[in-house]
């Protein structure tokens, strides 16, 4: 009977064996996914941390600087963006007025520290009165080459507007009479 019971526990043993076995393939863990790289989004601006304030009216006169700061984010995909700040521009086909352009390195969405900076003095001889600054930041590649202020893909365009008085008497300072207009055809 001993004999009986011991090829009973061996058969008990090599069946939890098994058991054992076949229970380990249920947990292995797959592979991961391939790693796919992130495409490429049109840039955006964050107007509500814009300086100066697009809500409100700056003031210059010839021989003043006009510091424009935007904080932008795109996942690039290694193109680097691009920025025009344009004077007046309407998007008309006229030939714009470019007062500062400045490429920014190729990044990613996690970085939220990039921002635009575009310095300009305002040079003599512009007429007083109100004006329009235009910034226009796309990637690189999608810049016309014939017309660098337009993009050839609309879709990866960002822009930004500002409203400027300039070599106006103090009382004209805060009026925004005869300002230049949303554009019309812009692209």
């Amino acid at each position: 009977m001993s004999w009986r019971f011991g090829r009973f526990c061996g058969l008990a043993r090599l069946s939890l064996v098994a058991l054992a076995l076949s229970m380990l393939s249920g947990c292995l863990v797959d592979d991961p996914p391939p790693l796919i790289a992130p495409g490429q989004t049109p840039p955006r601006l964050d107007t509500t941390r814009a300086l100066p304030g697009q809500d409100q009216i700056i003031v210059k006169n010839s021989g003043e600087l006009i510091e424009f700061k935007v904080p932008v984010t795109s996942e690039d995909a290694g193109d680097p963006l691009y920025a025009n700040l344009l004077f007046d521009y309407g998007g008309d086909g006229t030939v714009p007025d470019f007062l500062y352009s400045v490429p920014m390195p190729a990044s990613t969405l996690d970085d939220k520290k990039r921002e635009f900076k575009l310095p300009w003095t305002v040079r003599k001889g512009v007429a007083p009165g109100c004006h329009r600054f235009t910034l226009r930041v796309t990637h690189l590649s999608n810049i016309n080459a014939e017309h660098p202020e337009q993009a050839i893909d609309k879709a990866d365009l960002a822009q930004a507007f500002w409203f400027a008085n300039i070599n106006v008497s103090p009382e004209d300072a805060n009026s925004l009479v005869d300002c230049p207009q949303a554009s019309v055809g812009a692209e």
